[in-house]
């Protein structure tokens, strides 16, 4: 009998492991932050503030997404309006550790987005797709990327395109 509990017990932790190897996002989007005031930690621009609004058009036809935004007022700014759409929360990372980010969003479903910056944007996208990514200029609000997961992938390799807001 024991053995057989230790059994069941061993099936069903590696039952859950396996499922947590499976678990990725469908679509990964990264953006940069929309168009910024100058200063330390400035806010958006009304230009930028339009972008930000923008967003919510290119999700409509998704019931819920997941969120993450570095801490600073132009990224949070920049995902206020999805957050406020999607009835959901911002989760807030660190930009200084993008490993740690591409492992939390490699462990959820669905569709997620990240607002970050034009020097970590890229970064995020080529840990992402193991892929050489082109740098983010500073006055480049408009380019993003869309990561897909690989058909043949375990969850952890994406095939990444390039495209450009048309607002």
């Amino acid at each position: 009998m024991k053995n057989k509990i230790i059994l069941a017990i061993t099936y069903l932790v590696m039952s859950f492991n396996c499922s947590l190897a499976f678990a990725a996002p469908d679509e990964i989007y990264l953006f940069r932050h929309s168009e910024k005031l100058t200063g330390k930690n400035p806010a958006l621009s009304e230009e930028g503030k339009a972008r930000a609004n923008n967003l919510v058009t290119l999700f409509k036809s998704h019931q819920n997404i997941h969120l993450f935004s570095s801490d600073y007022n132009r990224t949070l700014q920049t995902a206020a309006p999805l957050q406020e759409h999607f009835n959901t929360n911002i989760n807030i990372y660190d930009a200084g550790e993008l490993n740690n980010l591409k492992n939390e969003l490699l462990k959820l479903e669905g569709v997620v987005v990240v607002i970050g910056h034009s020097n970590t944007t890229p970064e995020l996208a080529e840990l992402l797709s193991n892929e050489k990514m082109p740098a983010m200029s500073e006055t480049q609000f408009t380019k993003f990327f869309i990561l897909n997961k690989k058909p043949s992938s375990n969850g952890s390799d994406y095939d990444v395109t390039h495209h450009k807001m048309s607002f």
